[in-house]
């Protein structure tokens, strides 16, 4: 099934306002009023993606707005026992002293799941954007760790339409055991946090100097890594528990609260 979005914000009497947001099955938008920043949930009918599912979501955050795109809870990926793919797409431009924050909760693969996901996001000269994507293990409870069937995302950052990160990740069996201890190991998260553009400049700097004096220690439950792109950073962290990737996510994000009117995860971890 094939699910389109589209959503738009608009400077509206000096704040952000929603003036475009539509969805079709089984993609679904919510957008909850009350807050600083334009907030919208991405969910769709069935608590999570089945085998053959595409969604496509199209965003335009306009000039001096500001918007935070998450989810209500963490994206299942179902099996698919026929070997088609779950897919999901994301192409976004961000205005002029703009902000989009995409802080969704992490993607989780059942056992024998297939998975691909595309995200082109175009940033102006002058607009600012703050990316996470995030991978769990799959379903630890039921003893599912790496146990889908293929993984795939790849990212595309431009700023003012010249490319400034670009990044794919293929997680494979048919590649090599994914628990061995070469890939994936012990680790149960990982996660990507990237940020662009000139609004959080000294909190981006606060980050990789912070990063750049942890010590290195090859047996850590948590380890992290840093480095500069052009216009803004990446920061890589893999942990053995979701729960503590979470934490350390809400901790380096919690600058963001004061042009969104809160922290993207206060009430969930």
């Amino acid at each position: 099934m094939t699910g389109k979005g589209f959503l738009k914000t608009s400077l509206v009497e000096g704040r952000t306002a929603i003036t475009r947001a539509q969805a079709t099955n089984p993609l679904k938008l919510l957008c909850p009023r009350g807050r600083k920043a334009a907030w919208v949930y991405t969910t769709t009918f069935g608590g999570g993606l089945v085998a053959g599912d595409t969604i496509d979501l199209d965003i335009e955050i306009a000039d001096e707005t500001s918007c935070l795109l998450t989810t209500q809870a963490s994206t299942k990926v179902f099996k698919s026992p026929h070997g088609k793919l779950a897919r999901q797409s994301t192409q976004a431009t961000v205005g002029n002293e703009a902000l989009l924050v995409i802080a969704p909760d992490p993607i989780s693969c059942f056992a024998d799941a297939r998975y691909r996901q595309n995200q082109q996001l175009n940033v102006a000269a002058g607009g600012n954007l703050v990316l996470v994507d995030w991978l769990t293990s799959g379903r630890r409870a039921r003893d599912e760790c790496w146990a889908f069937s293929h993984y795939f995302s790849r990212i595309e950052i431009s700023v003012d339409d010249r490319s400034v990160f670009l990044d794919s990740v293929r997680l494979d069996p048919a590649d090599g055991t994914l628990i061995s201890p070469f890939r994936l190991g012990h680790f149960h998260c990982m996660a990507l946090l990237v940020i662009v553009g000139p609004l959080y400049d000294q909190q981006r700097t606060a980050i990789l100097e912070g990063i750049s004096k942890l010590p290195i220690d090859s047996q850590s439950s948590l380890i992290q890594s840093a480095s500069e792109i052009p216009h803004g950073m990446v920061s890589r962290i893999m942990g053995t528990d979701t729960e503590q990737v979470a934490r350390l996510l809400q901790r380096r994000l919690e600058f963001l609260a004061q042009r969104l009117g809160g922290e993207p995860w206060s009430r969930k971890w």
